[in-house]
């Protein structure tokens, strides 16, 4: 009888058994299969639930136009064929500056991506000194041009535009700071991302289908293709986090592929001995929690957050730029302020932050992120104690600025602009320090009240003291039907939010907020 059995299932058991036999123990299963009822065996690794905040980058052949238009520079190679008339019109601006895409196309821009200023070292002492714990490379976006060195690809830049594996030089400067390493993935939505392409007469031949692909829907051997890449920079580069854009969430052909791959990374992770089955000690980030099951990998938001403490940590993807992703010479920038009342909201909530930033096409980083970056970076050197190795609160945080899903888009364009009545929580692993964290200062009087913490409503009959991360001796306070009141400093230890620290002499898991 004929196998007819999908060639990415095929590869997937092959892995899972093979994985399951080596490792086999009598009773107790050693390794994941692509079904529910396994891979909701699943944890969180501590690492990532300490780290809270990682950085990443997305750079590409996409960056040389450097040219949103009306969307975002990192689409820039679906919309430049798209003929249609309206503002910002990608294909006028490439027909001006290249010629018509027809003759001078997607694929003609690589040899224009050389990188010449790109220095690995350079972009990890940033993340560094960003006061991220992880990095992130976005090693494949929806545009298929492999950003390390794939066999299963002509399109990567070993071969052509920079001829250097771009994925293992940042992964290898990552690793000797001693940062955890993290794969990003969009390869998926390469099915779609050409359309324009395919229908408005582009360069498509059936010599560039393996880029552009060949515009006939998921097949095997679409199927195939995002299966060999997928799988090979598990293999190549064994990354600590693997992240997945929204793109295989369009097709129910990638139903089962998803859970494939789960098992399949998690496996491979046992293999590498990062972890074991249960605790894998890897993450893999996925949109949209009804595309996997619940609890089997940690979910992403991007540009959003929760709006209340999550019981399994998840993640928040979002850029210091307001518009692309990727480098554009007419973007916005989020304030300094913004992005760390961002990253304090989102992790009193469980969860962690991975800040993206958009290099030049020659590989430099434009001051506009460098600043900023640095900045969030000097505020978590100060006060890096109420957000590194922390855990929820009884409850998130008090105040009025709360983002609703009525105003989630208007506040994620316009910022939130938090006051000092806006509070959020985070504690200390054993519960005998909180973190009260002032969004904003509390002006003149020095007052910051918190009144989530009034009399009658939590225990501080264990309370020993306050203090404040940069601020010498401890801060006076007390306890009112108000709140909890503390007496600020004279001047303000920085510029961004304001941590205080309430330290207690016995654990106060049990004191509820009532």
């Amino acid at each position: 009888m004929k196998n007819t059995m999908n060639p990415v299932r095929m590869v997937a058991a092959a892995v899972a058994l093979a994985i399951a036999s080596g490792l086999a123990n009598a009773g107790e299963p050693q390794s994941y299969t692509p079904t529910p009822d396994s891979l909701v065996n699943y944890e969180v690794p501590e690492w990532y639930q300490d780290a809270k905040f990682g950085v990443w980058a997305h750079w590409g052949v996409y960056s040389v136009p450097e040219y949103r238009g009306w969307h975002a520079a990192e689409w820039y190679p679906r919309h430049m064929y798209s003929r249609k008339d309206n503002e910002n019109n990608f294909f006028k601006y490439h027909s001006e500056r290249y010629g018509d895409p027809a003759e001078f196309g997607y694929k003609d821009l690589i040899p224009h991506f050389t990188a010449e200023k790109f220095n690995p070292d350079e972009w990890m002492d940033l993340a560094v000194e960003a006061g991220a714990k992880f990095y992130t490379v976005v090693s494949i976006h929806h545009d298929g041009f492999a950003m390390f060195d794939s066999k299963h690809t002509r399109w990567n830049a070993v071969d052509m535009g920079p001829k250097r594996d771009i994925t293992g030089e940042l992964l290898s400067a990552a690793r000797e700071r001693g940062l955890k390493t993290g794969i990003s993935n969009h390869f998926a939505f390469n099915l779609d991302y050409y359309k324009m392409n395919h229908q408005e007469g582009g360069d498509v031949t059936p010599e560039t289908y393996d880029l552009y692909g060949h515009g006939k829907g998921v097949d095997e051997w679409y199927l195939k293709r995002w299966w060999d890449i997928t799988t090979e920079l598990v293999d190549t580069y064994q990354p600590d986090l693997y992240y997945f854009d929204w793109g295989w969430n369009k097709w129910p052909e990638f139903e089962q592929p998803r859970k494939d791959f789960l098992a399949y990374f998690y496996n491979k992770s046992i293999e590498f001995g990062k972890g074991s089955f249960g605790q894998p000690g890897v993450v893999m980030t996925y949109k949209n929690r009804h595309k996997l099951p619940l609890g089997s990998a940690v979910v992403d938001m991007e540009r959003g957050r929760f709006n209340s403490i999550q019981p399994m940590t998840w993640q928040a993807d979002t850029s210091v730029s307001m518009h692309s992703w990727g480098f554009a010479d007419n973007d916005q920038y989020w304030p300094t302020n913004e992005l760390v009342d961002m990253l304090v909201d989102i992790v009193s909530k469980n969860g962690v932050v991975m800040l993206n930033f958009g290099p030049r096409a020659d590989g430099s980083i434009s001051e506009e992120y460098v600043s900023r970056l640095r900045e969030m970076g000097g505020w978590l050197k100060q006060n890096g104690e109420a957000i590194y190795n922390t855990r929820p609160f009884h409850l998130y945080g008090e105040g009025p600025t709360i983002a609703t899903a009525e105003n989630q888009r208007e506040l994620n364009h316009k910022g939130y602009n938090y006051t000092a009545e806006d509070i959020r929580f985070t504690r200390s692993k054993d519960w005998k320090t909180v973190y009260a964290i002032a969004l904003d200062w509390p002006g003149d009087s020095q007052i910051l009240t918190i009144t989530s913490l009034k009399k009658g409503a939590f225990d501080l009959s264990e309370l020993t003291s306050i203090t404040m991360p940069g601020v010498e001796g401890e801060l006076s306070y007390e306890q009112t039907e108000r709140g909890l009141e503390v007496t600020m400093p004279n001047h303000k230890p920085t510029e961004h939010a304001h941590p205080i620290a309430l330290h207690f002499a016995q654990s106060v898991e049990q004191a509820q907020v009532k």
